[in-house]
């Protein structure tokens, strides 16, 4: 179903009964890739998933995006699904504008699922040398492999791939269905490059799950803890022995450990909205995204490296990005 007002056309699904859940997906990648597992979470949940601008079926506008902007998409798709609060599940890049969109529209969001993600910005994990090294080297013999594309390597665990090679050639359709468009994938990157949310992830009021696949190296597992640690209402579970994506390697131990987080919780509430100036400027703040993202990932490298040289971290909540 498209979606035109307000922003460039967006392309949203839904199926599904019962709580609504936002689905959002990650870097240039269409919603297609939540078909193998929406059929176990619909009979239970209003399922609503949608492409980001820059992907899938969605527009593709000429122009740079932000956070801000793809979290605002995310309330566009609550509003057109005529929802208003939602529990939101974001994987990966999805991940980065469900907390903008948890910071910034609080009062649309229920429970918070926060899938192999990351806060972004200089404190963000990032592979090792060794890991960074052997996704390199596993992206080039990949090359040679027939049916070991080098995607599977940053998406799926060594022993998954070698148990289930039909399952992983069958997976990497869903991320090849609805290629995004050259300026989707560079508006996609410097959006993702300038997402640092470290310094505010203490203002987010919904209760939070972070997910994340035990031998993830696309990003690693010390993002999660970094995020459980810093978010107030915040736990932390772990998919063991999964890779980058952990919700098709195991769907099964994904949905349950979601599920009984959410019935232990429930019910949940959507948070308080913003009033006041903050409520005035966020459409401002909004339009200037990508520039606000870049000058606060300054801020966060400069106190990053004052803590260096001081040896002292800051708290949690000290405005350094």
């Amino acid at each position: 179903m498209p979606i035109a007002g307000g922003g460039p056309r967006l392309h949203y699904d839904r199926v599904g009964h019962g709580e609504p859940m936002l689905w959002i997906t990650g870097f240039t990648i269409s919603a297609a890739v939540f078909d193998p597992v929406l059929p176990l979470y619909s009979d239970r949940f209003d399922c609503i998933s949608y492409d980001n601008r820059g992907s899938g079926r969605s527009a593709s506008p000429w122009r740079a995006t932000s956070m801000p902007e793809l979290a605002a998409d995310a309330v566009r798709v609550l509003d057109a699904a005529n929802v208003g609060s939602a529990h939101v599940y974001g994987l990966s890049m999805g991940g980065m504008i469900a907390q903008e969109m948890a910071i910034r529209f609080p009062e649309r969001v229920r429970g918070l699922v926060l899938g192999c993600s990351t806060p972004g910005g200089p404190r963000a994990i990032r592979p090792t040398v060794g890991e960074f090294l052997a996704l390199g080297a596993g992206a080039i013999t990949g090359l040679r492999e027939p049916g070991r594309p080098m995607l599977a390597r940053m998406l799926f665990s060594p022993e998954f791939r070698e148990r289930e090679p039909q399952r992983v050639r069958e997976l990497l359709r869903f991320f090849a269905a609805h290629r995004a468009r050259p300026q989707g994938i560079a508006a996609h990157w410097w959006a993702s490059v300038y997402h640092d949310t470290v310094s505010r992830l203490h203002t987010i009021q919904a209760p939070t799950l972070v997910m994340h696949g035990g031998s993830d190296t696309m990003a690693p597992l010390a993002n999660a803890r970094l995020l459980a640690d810093r978010i107030p209402d915040a736990e932390l579970a772990v998919v063991d022995g999964t890779g980058h994506a952990y919700l098709l390697e195991r769907p099964e131990a994904a949905r349950d450990q979601m599920v009984e987080w959410l019935e232990r919780r429930s019910p949940i509430g959507p948070g308080e909205p913003h009033t006041g100036f903050a409520a005035r400027v966020e459409p401002l703040t909004r339009a200037f995204g990508l520039p606000v993202g870049a000058m606060r990932t300054g801020r966060s490298l400069i106190a990053l490296g004052a803590e260096r040289l001081t040896g002292r971290s800051l708290p949690p909540g000290t405005p350094s990005g």
